[in-house]
């Protein structure tokens, strides 16, 4: 069901964010776009529904956050991905401004 967080995975190392190898085509599409989007310091990108592609979970830290509560943080997030997020059941989204 979920991902072994045990298991090594061979990972491309940019700043802080990771493009981890063993993500799908439609995780790696949505961390692009955010990576593109808020050039984020830390970033996150995971299937949690067992990989049906129904539920995410996206760990976010970006300097264009800084100043934004989080509920603006997260609606930003969420209008990038609007397209995106009508198409599943859950999202667990964290964000974060880089200070």
């Amino acid at each position: 069901m979920f991902r072994s967080l045990a298991r090594k995975l061979p990972q491309a190392r940019l700043g802080r964010r990771f493009l981890s190898s063993d993500m799908d085509e439609y995780e790696t599409m949505i961390y692009k776009k955010l990576a593109q989007e808020l050039e984020p310091s830390n970033l996150s990108v995971r299937d949690i529904s067992g990989g049906c592609g129904s539920m995410f979970a996206i760990n976010i830290e970006s300097p264009k956050f800084k100043g934004l509560p989080m509920i603006k943080q997260h609606r930003l997030v969420n209008e990038l991905l609007k397209d995106e997020i009508a198409k599943w059941h859950g999202l667990q989204l964290k964000t974060k401004a880089k200070k």
